[in-house]
């Protein structure tokens, strides 16, 4: 056997963290043939195994497997690469799938590592780092997963298999298998997914497959350690399509073309979508009838069909009309200035007496919504900051806004008033301020609202109820290396909550000076990078990916219920130059490059530009990019590697937010 230790590989127990085990052999009709060992070969149905065992840097151990088909006929096979984890662990990894088994969410999502008694087996394309699991405890952490180097070593899939004693087997299984179901779309699995390497008589295969052992940075953070690992062995890389200053540009085109005259108004529409969109979203038709009404130009025509007027959240109404002020007031164009100024007055004048309003504008204008309506957390928290910085931002061109303050104070207060030493913030309330759901992190949103409102107004009631808030999510969740419940379409375990963890850690060390901030600055940031993907997954000739030049690396998975990746890593770049600022760890910055290029990629910019054979608007992008065997937007999910026709306000939003606030901050260049 051959055991790991932090520094080196020993023949020796003590000590060690992780035992590589046998490699294990499946034949395509299920079997699984005896393996003898002779001479340091093994031996499996005529399929000769060499295992090199290569120190590669500190914890970092590479498994080089080389297989060898010394039979007369053609093989065809799965085989395993499994190591053995030596101590109790407590939490558990697979990044962008598990967290500890994912409690939370749809039942009909993947949940613990199994499903009917039946190990879950992911396929490489789901998670961050390729085919990884992770286990730890308070003092060890163990991961294994695929090297990115080649094709035999990358496609592959993953499994963590639970022992009666309370170790772990870590897996890596090539080629891709999915079971004991597929995940394919959104609360639904569909059957087993098998693929096989076939060798002929005397053909050799060779792939490398990394183990790394560490001691956790901060308990139940064995990630942030293996984060820094990957960031050097498998050396991402991916630079900016185009120059920020286009970037901006496209963004104030496309949220122009995303402004809709309602009720008197004009404001920001949710998307451009067709007609299928709502049915395919909510998951409300089956894949016949999918297919059926892709047929159909009426339902594939894209267009503003959805009046739908959100305040934060995905459509970013406020970030987009402050986006679209900062763009007026440089080029002196009162019309546009006029129209951003209008979209804030709308959603401030419909604010109630106890500080809540409609976080869907239309709302106001349902009978029904009085007493259905539930707003949250997080579009509340946005709206809260964009007022008190449309508030500043006026007021530095001399145009006084006092109402915009108001607003912000009504929804911090209400929170102040309501903030629960149980729950938190809460997620969402009905109108007259009763609670409506409790759970999730998603009152994080509401602690960055605060700081912006004391950082105007210095009252310390605000800095001491965002002070309390922030230590009880930490201590709930972040401490646990979990957040949930900030995408509102779902509950499950997401990446988007942890983002105003960072903003609002960030903050308060500024205020405060106390490092406890910075560090918790720096988990949130972890977190958030665990669901980043740091290599290229591997697509066919013919798949969009290919055709439209799309890279995953830098992309950022969704959530544990959607496994697809979206430009949200766009919106915390400056945070993450920040924190390389502060600490002098320029990883930071190496991320946000990734993250930044990853999210500029798909952009329309061009009216020539075709996507689907259709043009689309200026500085458009699909909110998804559906990297694995799951999407909500085709009837079958083996088309991998797509995009979705939903083209989002959020996403313009984001990278016009993030250019202005580097170009403020003198760090522009840094987007290049």
């Amino acid at each position: 056997m051959i055991y790991f230790t932090l520094e080196q590989v020993t023949e020796r127990e003590d000590g060690a963290l992780g035992r590589l085990e046998k490699p294990r052999i499946e034949l395509r009709d299920g079997s699984l043939p005896k393996v003898k060992e002779e001479n340091g070969v093994y031996n499996a149905a005529g399929l000769a195994i060499t295992d090199r065992i290569e120190t590669v840097g500190e914890g970092i151990f590479a498994v080089r497997r080389r297989m060898e088909n010394r039979n007369t006929a053609p093989l065809s096979f799965k085989d395993t690469v499994a190591v053995r984890d030596l101590f109790r662990a407590e939490k558990y990894l697979i990044p962008c799938v598990l967290y500890t088994g994912h409690e939370h969410g749809s039942s009909n999502t993947p949940k613990g590592l199994t499903l009917n008694g039946e190990p879950w087996v992911f396929s490489y394309d789901r998670t961050g780092i390729p085919s990884c699991t992770l286990t730890e405890d308070g003092t060890h952490g163990l991961a294994l997963f695929a090297s990115a180097d080649s094709a035999a070593s990358l496609v592959s899939c993953c499994s963590l298999i639970a022992l009666p004693d309370g170790t772990h087997e870590h897996r890596v299984t090539r080629p891709v298998t999915e079971a004991p179901r597929t995940y394919s779309s959104k609360n639904i699995m569909t059957e087993r997914y098998d693929t096989y390497h076939t060798l002929a008589p005397g053909a050799t295969l060779e792939t490398t497959t990394y183990i790394f052992v560490c001691r956790p940075r901060w308990e139940n953070y064995a990630a942030a350690n293996l984060i820094d690992a990957c960031l050097g062995l498998l050396s991402p890389s991916l630079s900016p399509c185009l120059p920020p200053e286009k970037v901006f540009s496209l963004g104030i085109s496309f949220a122009n073309a995303l402004l809709y005259d309602y009720k008197g108004q004009r404001l920001i529409i949710t998307h451009f979508a067709q007609r299928l969109f709502r049915y395919q979203h909510m998951v409300k038709i089956t894949p016949a009838e999918m297919a059926e009404m892709l047929k159909d130009p009426y339902y594939t025509e894209l267009g503003r069909f959805d009046e739908r007027f959100e305040i934060g959240w995905a459509d970013q109404n406020l970030m987009n009309a402050r986006m679209l002020a900062v763009d007026a007031l440089r080029r002196g164009d009162q019309g546009q200035l006029k129209t951003a100024v209008g979209i804030f007055d709308a959603f401030c004048a419909t604010q109630r007496p106890n500080g809540l309003c409609f976080t869907l504008y239309e709302q106001n204008y349902d009978p029904n919504a009085e007493k259905t309506a539930t707003p949250d957390c997080c579009n509340l928290g946005w709206g809260a900051s964009e007022a008190v910085r449309m508030f500043r931002l006026l007021q530095k061109n001399g145009i006084e806004k006092p109402e915009y303050l108001r607003f912000a104070r009504g929804i911090c207060d209400f929170f102040c008033t309501h903030y629960d030493n149980e729950y938190g913030f809460g997620k969402s309330f009905y109108m007259d301020g009763t609670p409506a759901q409790k759970l999730g992190s998603i009152g994080g949103f509401l602690i960055s609202a605060l700081l912006d409102l004391y950082d105007t107004c210095g009252e310390k009631e605000y800095l001491d109820c965002a002070r309390t808030a922030h230590d009880f999510y930490y201590r709930r969740d972040l401490d646990g290396f979990t957040c949930t419940a900030g995408a509102l379409d779902c509950a499950s375990i997401d990446k988007e909550t942890a983002y105003p963890f960072v903003v609002s850690s960030l903050a308060l060390y500024r205020i405060t000076g106390e490092p406890l901030y910075l560090t918790r600055a720096q988990k949130a940031a972890y977190y958030f990078t665990s669901w980043m993907f740091f290599y290229d997954v591997l697509y066919p000739n013919g798949s969009e990916f290919t055709e439209y030049g799309y890279h995953t690396t830098g992309g950022t998975a969704i959530s544990a219920e959607h496994h697809a990746i979206d430009s949200w890593g766009s919106v915390i770049v400056p945070e993450l130059c920040e924190l390389a600022r502060l600490t002098g760890d320029q990883k930071w910055e190496k991320i946000a490059k990734l993250m930044w290029a990853n999210s500029i990629e798909g952009l329309t910019v061009s009216t020539e530009q075709l996507t689907h054979g259709v043009h689309r608007p200026l500085g458009a992008q699909n909110e998804g990019f559906f990297q694995a065997r799951w999407t909500k937007y085709r009837p079958t999910c083996e088309d991998r590697g797509h995009f979705n026709d939903c083209l989002s306000a959020w996403t313009g939003a984001y990278r016009m937010f993030t250019v202005d606030r580097m170009e403020t901050a003198g760090n522009l260049d840094l987007l290049r």
